[in-house]
């Protein structure tokens, strides 16, 4: 069997299905196997950057691998940027990059380039994948596929990358021959029955607990689903991550929204932040990002008990006295199930308070005219099925979709969160579908969607059922509102004076042949939506007001429960004696 033939097999076997990237003279090889494959399909991207996105976007949707391929140098630097999402966000991807045949290597010392668009992209990208090898010896082929396939799922998921010379490609291979890969056992880590049992105990000790979940759980998976019924049974408030947001939907009686240290839901991070006595994070990182920039002042005077699979992860600690179990959350959600009815105390009292805090701050902010984005974004969210993948890019409009889409149930939102790429949402968007046969939506903000704006001709020629919505103010609003606290509002880059501008949406999506409309108001916006066939892809570009914000924001150097726009102190006087 032809090498090429061989590795596409592999992956089609381990349930890969569709294979996401751009032909090149040394992928080429690959990239033949892929397209005559009766295993999967093939989907031809415009640039790298966005079939990595697409596989991330996969990936994120199922948390099963995904498959991106790229050629040397130049396609391989295009994939990085996916490469590093991945990594950050713990999207099982196996990248795959062509390069120079092995015998045209100079072996040369420090030499700069061997050969026509060779490039060292193992080097390139050691710091952000779990496992990334050249092949070298057509005999290592086996072994590195099934490890690099178990690499990308095992422990904390995350990338790997196979660098692929163009004479490792064509050769006539008997796998049988090759040698293969066995996993070591490891027993590293703690029992997750202690883990279960010390976080029941804390339970009933506790007053007034929240569980934090994170993007350890796996939208879908049987562990959301245990999870949430053992949250469910318990009346145990709900905080997530803003990438664990769909865990739960919009509507949920225990959903007390997600952290963050910035742009956080402002009841959420007042819960969290001032109320609990007893944290409990599964599969949340709780960085700074989420707890604030001064970790030891998040809820103070909680108790914090921690479960997390990445032993550094633990080293960066909350609290110097939290409670840390490295395990894997899924395993101690699965025991915790069973145990339910070992917590002996109620929180109803609790759960009324925090749903109480909750009511009062979203009226607070619902009065808030800062906020007017906001109501577009739970326009968007009233019109979209049951089901969506919705996802978002990087900006204000991240900010105002993760506290204002109204996820219903079965909806995904994905996001670009560690890495925080602009022009991940279109290509994701594209993924996701493929990984869930569900329609997709791409919300993005003017500056990003130009990022991958080149692949509305993938999304026509595949005529891929995705809602595109631009929200346009001609401007960088997130970096504006930046540059209004540190730089006195001299909007470099970010405005038109300053540099940058943008293009009529509606006009770019017509000229590859897509349906696309231009609105300036929630009710246009509604009634576009619902005139629009959603089967097809179709393009909103939405016009808002350049002096846009992103409200409540936790200003540098203050608590994080204590946002702007400030509430009046007597509701927050009354709030904390709650």
């Amino acid at each position: 069997m032809k090498s090429s033939d061989y590795i596409v097999n592999f992956f089609a076997q381990k349930g890969i299905k569709h294979f996401f990237g751009y032909q090149g003279t040394m992928i080429a090889h690959f990239a033949d196997s892929v397209f005559r494959s009766q295993e999967v399909t093939n989907h031809c991207c415009c640039n790298e950057q966005g079939g990595g996105f697409a596989a991330v976007g996969y990936a994120k949707a199922t948390g099963k691998a995904a498959l991106a391929y790229a050629t040397s140098g130049p396609g391989a630097c295009n994939l990085i940027s996916a490469v590093a999402d991945a990594y950050y966000d713990s999207a099982p991807v196996i990248f795959i990059t062509g390069q120079l045949n092995t015998y045209e290597y100079l072996h040369i010392d420090g030499i700069r380039q061997n050969g026509f668009q060779e490039m060292d992209v193992i080097s390139a990208v050691d710091a952000v994948t779990k496992y990334c090898v050249k092949i070298e010896d057509i005999n290592d082929l086996r072994y590195v596929l099934e490890r690099a396939y178990y690499e990308c799922l095992a422990g904390r998921p995350g990338p790997v990358l196979i660098d692929l010379p163009m004479d490792m490609q064509r050769q006539e291979i008997d796998s049988e021959t090759m040698k293969t890969f066995e996993p070591e056992e490891t027993i590293d880590g703690d029992d997750p029955s202690q883990a279960a049992q010390a976080i029941i105990d804390a339970l009933n000790e506790a007053e007034c607990p929240v569980l934090v979940l994170g993007n350890g759980i796996v939208h879908g998976s049987k562990t959301h689903n245990k999870v949430l019924a053992f949250a469910e049974k318990n009346r145990i408030p709900i905080i997530t991550s803003m990438l664990g947001r769909d865990l739960l939907p919009s509507d949920h009686t225990l959903n007390m929204g997600h952290l963050g240290g910035g742009y956080g839901h402002r009841y959420a991070n007042i819960i969290s932040y001032k109320k609990a006595d007893l944290i409990v994070s599964l599969g949340c990182s709780l960085c700074k990002r989420q707890t604030a920039m001064k970790p030891e002042k998040f809820a103070e005077k909680a108790k914090i008990i921690r479960v997390e699979i990445d032993p550094l992860e633990l080293t960066r600690k909350v609290h110097q006295d939290e409670i840390g179990f490295l395990t894997d959350c899924n395993d101690v959600i699965d025991i915790l199930e069973g145990k339910s009815a070992s917590v002996k105390k109620s929180f109803d009292s609790w759960l009324e308070t925090c749903c109480q805090i909750r009511e009062k701050l979203i009226a607070f902010d619902a009065g808030c005219a800062e906020r007017k984005p906001n109501a577009l974004l739970e326009t968007i969210s009233n019109q979209m099925e049951d089901n969506m993948v919705i996802c978002c890019d990087v900006g204000q409009h991240q900010v105002w979709t993760s506290q204002s889409f109204n996820l219903k149930s079965g909806q995904q939102l994905l996001v670009s969160g560690g890495h925080g790429a602009m022009g991940f949402a279109l290509p994701a968007a594209i993924g996701a579908h493929y990984a869930t046969g569900q329609k997709s939506v791409a919300i993005c903000g003017d500056g990003a969607f130009q990022m991958n704006i080149q692949e509305l001709q993938w999304v026509f020629r595949e005529q891929v059922p995705v809602t595109m919505i631009v929200l346009n103010n001609q401007s960088l609003g997130l970096i504006q509102q930046q540059q209004d606290d540190i730089f006195n509002s001299v909007y470099a880059g970010s405005v038109a004076t300053g540099g940058y501008s943008a293009p009529d949406f509606t006009a770019v999506a017509e000229a590859f042949g897509i349906n696309a409309k231009t609105v300036s108001s929630s009710e246009d916006l509604a009634g576009a939506l619902q005139e629009m066939d959603s089967e097809k892809p179709r393009l909103i570009q939405v016009m808002i007001d350049a002096g846009s914000r992103a409200f409540p924001k936790t200003f540098f150097g203050e608590e994080m429960y204590n946002q702007r726009p400030y509430i009046p102190e007597e509701l927050m006087t009354e709030i904390l004696k709650m």
